[in-house]
C-alpha cells in the first residue's frame, strides 16, 4: 500500500513538473521575456530613448489589457552607449544571465552584427533592430527579421529626387563607422545607376564626434546638396558647423535622424531639411495605427510625437500580433513560424510582409521636410 501510495505521488510529481522542464527560455507563466542592447546615453542616446519609450508604450498597453494569453511582456533594456563592445557584452547578459526569449530592437547597424551570431548560435529570433543596413538584409540569417526599408532604398529615394529637380553636384557626408558607411555604400550606387559620383565625401570620426576633417572636405566644393549618413549628435554637431561658412545647400538626411532633436537644438534653422522616413507620420492621423499611437500617449498626458518612437511603438506592435498567432504554447521555433506567416499584415498604415524566405518586411520610404 506504502509502495503504490508513493509511486502515485511520484507520478503525479513528474506530470506536474512536465511542463516547466518543457518550457521555452523566457517564457513563463505570468511573463514573456526579450531583450535590447539600445543607446540611451552618448551620441545616439535620444535616438534610443524614443524607440525604447515607444515600444514600451505599446507593450504596458497590450499588458494593462491582460498580456498575451496571460503573460505580461518584459522588456528588458541595457544602455551600450551606442559602443559595440558593451553592447556585445549586454547582448550576451540577456542571452545568459536574464535568458530572454527573443532580442527586440537592437539598436544601431554595427552593434546588430557583433550579436548577430551570438543571438543565431543560442536559436534566438533578433526582431525589428535599428538598422537599415543593405548587409545584415542579404545574409540569409533565418532568425533576423526587419521591419524597415534598406538604406539603399532610402538612398535611392533621395538621390531620385534631387536629380529629378536638376540637383547633380551632391556630396555625402557620414559617420565613420559600419553604420555611416552602410549608408555612404548606398548614396554611392543610386548615384552611379544616375552616372554620378558623389561632389565630395566627408567623414565624421566616432566616437568623438569630430567634424573638421568633414566640414573642410565638404565646404571648399560648395555642393547644391548634402546628403547625410549620420544619426543623433554627428548630424546636428556638422549641420550646426556647416550654416556657419554662410555656404546655401540643401541638407537631406536618412531616417536614423530624430527630427525632434533638430528641431530642438538648431531651432529654426533645422527648417527646410530633408529627410527620408520608413514610418508613416507620427502627426497623420489618418492612419489607424498613428491614431492608437497617439491615443496610447494621450492617456500618458503627453503628445511627445516623433518618427523614432512610432517606429518603436509599431513594432512592438507587430511583434504582439506574432505572439498572439503563436498561441499559448509559445517557442521560438513556432514564433519564427508565425512570422513567415504575416503575408501582407497591415499594422494600420504600415504593411509588411515576410515569408519562408523573406526577411525584409517592408520597402516603405517616404520623404518629409522640416517646416
Amino acid at each position: 500500500m506504502q509502495t503504490r501510495l508513493f509511486r502515485n505521488l511520484l507520478l503525479a510529481m513528474m506530470v506536474g513538473c512536465a511542463p516547466l522542464a518543457s518550457a521555452e527560455t523566457g517564457v513563463g507563466d505570468q511573463t514573456i521575456a526579450l531583450g535590447q542592447s539600445i543607446a540611451l546615453s552618448g551620441a545616439l542616446g535620444d535616438l534610443g530613448k524614443e524607440y525604447q519609450a515607444g515600444a514600451q508604450f505599446y507593450f504596458d498597453q497590450v499588458n494593462a489589457l491582460g498580456g498575451i494569453a496571460g503573460r505580461k511582456i518584459k522588456l528588458v533594456s541595457l544602455d551600450d552607449g551606442y559602443d559595440t563592445n558593451k553592447a556585445l557584452e549586454n547582448t550576451k547578459r540577456l542571452v545568459e544571465q536574464d535568458k530572454v526569449f527573443a532580442i527586440f530592437g537592437q539598436f544601431g547597424t554595427g552593434i546588430t552584427q557583433s550579436s548577430l551570431p551570438l543571438t543565431t548560435a543560442a536559436g534566438i529570433p533578433l526582431f525589428a533592430p535599428y538598422t537599415g543596413a543593405d548587409a545584415l538584409r542579404d545574409n540569409g540569417n533565418r532568425y533576423l527579421f526587419h521591419i524597415r526599408a534598406s538604406y539603399g532604398q532610402e538612398m535611392e529615394k533621395m538621390v531620385e529626387q534631387l536629380v529629378g529637380i536638376g540637383i547633380h553636384d551632391i556630396a555625402v557626408v557620414y559617420q565613420n563607422d559600419s553604420f555611416g558607411k552602410a549608408g555612404l555604400l548606398g548614396a554611392e550606387q543610386a548615384l552611379a545607376r544616375r552616372n554620378l559620383k558623389p561632389a565630395a565625401l566627408g567623414a565624421i570620426e566616432m566616437p568623438a564626434v569630430d567634424t573638421k576633417a568633414a566640414l573642410e572636405a565638404v565646404a571648399k566644393v560648395r555642393p547644391s546638396a548634402i546628403i547625410l549618413s549620420t544619426a543623433g549628435k554627428p548630424s546636428v554637431s556638422f549641420i550646426r558647423d556647416y550654416l556657419k561658412t554662410g555656404q546655401p545647400t540643401q541638407f537631406y538626411a536618412l531616417s536614423v535622424v530624430s527630427s525632434r532633436q533638430l528641431v530642438k537644438e538648431l531651432g529654426a534653422a533645422s527648417h527646410g531639411i530633408a529627410i527620408a522616413q520608413v514610418m508613416p507620420s507620427p502627426w497623420r492621423s489618418s492612419n489607424a495605427v498613428v491614431r492608437e499611437y497617439q491615443q496610447v500617449l494621450a492617456k500618458a498626458n503627453t503628445k511627445d510625437y516623433s518618427y523614432t518612437a512610432l517606429e518603436g511603438f509599431i513594432a512592438a506592435k507587430i511583434f504582439v500580433e506574432a505572439l498572439k498567432r503563436t498561441g499559448k504554447d509559445l517557442t521560438r521555433e513556432k514564433l519564427i513560424a508565425s512570422l513567415e506567416g504575416m503575408r501582407n499584415y497591415d499594422a494600420g498604415g504600415l504593411v509588411v510582409d515576410f515569408g519562408p524566405k523573406k526577411r525584409n518586411g517592408s520597402t516603405y520610404v517616404d520623404l518629409s521636410i522640416i517646416s
